[in-house]
């Protein structure tokens, strides 16, 4: 279970996940060693399953979603056969008419054409509709 100052934690990594420990620890309050534990701990329990970067929006500027409607297979049969595409940098699960919605980030529209074109074709997909996102008005 985690508390106030674990929530905090988390939501300063997100931020930036290369803060130092001093820096974390003066924030919340807690002395260094108690930051290291507590981030040993979020990541051993999965609450934190990763650090990562964040790239500037040039490095692959065409973003788009793409909610692809399934064949009645289950999700679960159908992402799995996505998840090499590594453009594709999320893949959910969603209530509704559409199956899975696609976060997809490709450096060209050819290429993006290109992901649209394979994932239509992925065995148990029926349709894809993509959505070309015109700007990000904020990320987390």
């Amino acid at each position: 279970m985690i508390d106030a100052k674990d929530e905090a934690l988390i939501d300063l990594l997100r931020k930036d996940a290369r803060m130092p420990l001093k820096a974390l620890g003066a924030s919340v309050g807690l002395s260094i060693s108690a930051v290291r534990e507590r981030i040993a701990r979020l990541v051993e329990t999965r609450i934190i399953e990763g650090f990562t970067i964040r790239t500037a929006p040039d490095f692959r500027p065409h973003r788009a979603l793409m909610m692809v409607t399934t064949q009645s297979q289950q999700c679960a049969v159908v992402a799995p056969k996505l998840e090499h595409i590594a453009e594709i940098v999320a893949c959910d699960s969603v209530g509704g008419e559409v199956d899975l919605v696609l976060d997809v980030s490709t450096a060209s529209s050819a290429r993006m054409q290109e992901i649209r074109d394979q994932v239509a074709g992925t065995e148990g997909v029926v349709s894809v509709v993509t959505l070309p996102v015109l700007v990000r008005r904020f990320a987390r």
